[in-house]
């Protein structure tokens, strides 16, 4: 029984070792923003531009392009131009974007919402903490908040675009709402 055991592990390990390098990893990305750095585009984001995204996005979540799924393609690390299927490229062109102007605008979003989300909620900790003076884990919870504040760097003016609409334009990102004109 014993050397049977042994013989199964060895087995199991082989057939786990060969998947694992048998098996392409997809390139999903990152959580943060899919750039480096932010590409330099010259403008920042204005209500008008948002509004036109927002529009075009609601539907392109909604799209199976080429066979492959909006999130995947949206999370993909690849040259828009020519990383992404001809199909997707031509469908944005109809709707009056170009695939790099077009990702790049949902990677600032993401940020934009990502950076307006964490000072709402640092906001909301400051106000806990005037009513919990002595509460040391929230001071550090406000202060390592301040700290990751301090790190973003997203434009003024376009983090007060988002704010103005936060829980709506997440939602039409998220593909859970589509932008009502």
């Amino acid at each position: 029984m014993q050397r049977k055991k042994k013989f199964l592990i060895l087995v199991s390990a082989f057939v786990f070792l060969a998947v694992i390098l048998t098996t392409p990893l997809a390139d999903l990305g990152r959580f943060d923003s899919l750039y480096d750095e932010m590409p330099e585009q010259g403008y920042i984001i204005t209500i008008d531009e948002l509004n036109a995204f927002l529009s075009v996005w609601s539907e392109f979540m909604h799209k199976d392009i080429a066979g492959y799924s909006s999130q995947q393609l949206s999370l993909s690390r690849h040259d828009a131009e020519s990383g992404f299927p001809p199909q997707l490229v031509r469908w944005l062109k109809r709707q009056g974007w170009g695939a790099e102007r077009f990702f790049y605008n949902e990677q600032k979003i993401r940020a934009l919402i990502n950076a307006a989300s964490l000072e709402e909620n640092l906001n909301a900790n400051r106000q806990l903490l005037k009513k919990m003076k002595d509460n040391d884990n929230l001071k550090s919870i406000v202060r390592s908040q301040e700290e990751q504040l301090k790190l973003i760097k997203v434009n003024k003016q376009e983090l007060e675009l988002i704010k103005a609409n936060l829980y709506q334009v997440s939602q039409i990102l998220e593909g859970k709402a589509v932008l009502k004109n």
